[in-house]
């Protein structure tokens, strides 16, 4: 079945929760929806359904911006809303434990893994992160051959869920007939089998390195940013903070934390001077006991200050600076930098992010996409040339 684009809309609604008596193991095949959005109606989306509870693979709770990162194993998971709200799921060895962000075992179904996909219980989910979930039964003159549902997580949504069954009746029986098709007979002999259908390739950013960087740390959002590097350490994905001369006289602990966690430091310049370097780089020094050479700032101060004798200095010259992340009109999307991201092999991108709440809110995303396109993170040091 062709793949279609899906568009994930977030708007208010109220409605009553329908929880039908359903018990099928294994891949269920109903259809499932994010608010006012049907999805592709597939494998990759049905639920799986035991004991008359839901486990909706990992991936469809990105509609509404919840984004799994699983250890290479699969043994271990953990699920983002932002960079401070998660959970954790063990699943090596049949183990059950789901752990809260403070600590806490919870008493939860175990997630579960069918193939290369993880699902997790959708009820206590929702309930976690204040979404709602309803099984709404297909009409039989939209599909007469069986009792079909429609399961939707909703964090808002204009129609309630027997209005969006109807407006959807059209695309749920396609898609349906699609995936029950019959398979193609062979051609008779002499007959030429039609041409299979050309189909562009996805992307592949297989060669190309990201440098991945961020600034700003008195932003709030440093110390959680560090908590998702942490437990990505094993995978290599190390970063550069970039600070000022202000960042460490205010948070002389966080630059000692980022140092320590094996980050590397660079100096945020915001007059672009030599002196301006001098002074944080004793100050640095002081609070963590390290020295860099590495600098940064906007186009136009880097352009001024380099008349003023930076060029001892490693320039680091970013493709995505303050002014960019922060003076956005609209939110800051997953897609707004991921479309950044060359795929040409061997390209090289510096993808550097505030640590403020617009680009918190979507770095569990960006780190996702990174790790299932598995990108190769460069930690930016020295002798790492500046894009």
């Amino acid at each position: 079945m062709k793949k279609r684009a899906v568009a994930l809309l977030l708007v208010l609604c109220l409605t009553a929760v329908y929880t039908p008596d359903l018990s099928r193991a294994a891949i269920t095949p109903y259809f499932m929806a994010i608010n006012d959005t049907l999805l592709e109606f597939s494998e990759e989306t049905m639920p799986f359904v035991s004991g008359g509870t839901f486990f909706v693979p990992s991936s469809v709770f990105a509609g509404v911006d919840l984004w799994a990162i699983w250890s290479e194993e699969g043994e271990w998971g953990r699920f983002y809303s932002g960079v401070s709200r998660f959970l954790d799921f063990h699943t090596k060895h049949g183990e059950t434990r789901t752990v809260d962000q403070d600590g806490n075992i919870l008493n939860w179904p175990p997630a579960r893994r069918i193939g290369s996909r993880f699902y997790l219980p959708l009820n206590q989910v929702c309930e976690y992160f204040d979404l709602t979930w309803e099984a709404i039964e297909v009409q039989r003159d939209i599909i007469p051959e069986e009792q079909m549902y429609v399961v939707r997580i909703v964090s808002s949504a204009n129609f309630n869920g027997k209005t969006f069954v109807g407006l959807n009746r059209n695309e749920i029986r396609a898609a349906y007939n699609t995936y029950y098709a019959p398979p193609p007979q062979a051609p008779s002999p002499g007959e030429q089998p039609p041409p299979p259908p050309v189909e562009e390739p996805p992307p592949d950013f297989n060669g190309v390195t990201i440098n991945l960087s961020f600034f700003d740390i008195s932003a709030g959002n440093a110390e959680g940013i560090l908590d998702m590097l942490d437990t990505l350490a094993a995978s290599g994905y190390y970063s550069c903070f970039f600070v000022s001369a202000e960042d460490i006289v205010v948070n002389p602990a966080l630059i000692r934390r980022i140092a320590g966690s094996g980050h590397t430091i660079g100096i945020l310049l915001e007059q672009g001077t030599y002196s301006e370097y001098q002074e944080a780089s004793a100050l640095l020094f002081e609070a963590a006991k390290i020295r860099t050479v590495i600098v940064t700032a906007g186009e136009e101060v880097l352009a001024a200050g380099a008349a003023e004798g930076l060029n001892g200095l490693r320039i680091w010259e970013n493709s995505r600076d303050s002014a960019q992340v922060q003076d956005n009109e609209d939110p800051l999307s997953v897609t707004d930098i991921t479309d950044t991201i060359p795929a040409d092999r061997g390209a090289r991108l510096s993808l550097m992010l505030s640590c403020s709440d617009d680009a918190a809110a979507v770095l569990p995303g960006v780190i996702w996409f990174l790790l299932t396109n598995e990108l190769n993170i460069e930690r930016i040091i020295e002798t790492v040339l500046p894009v």
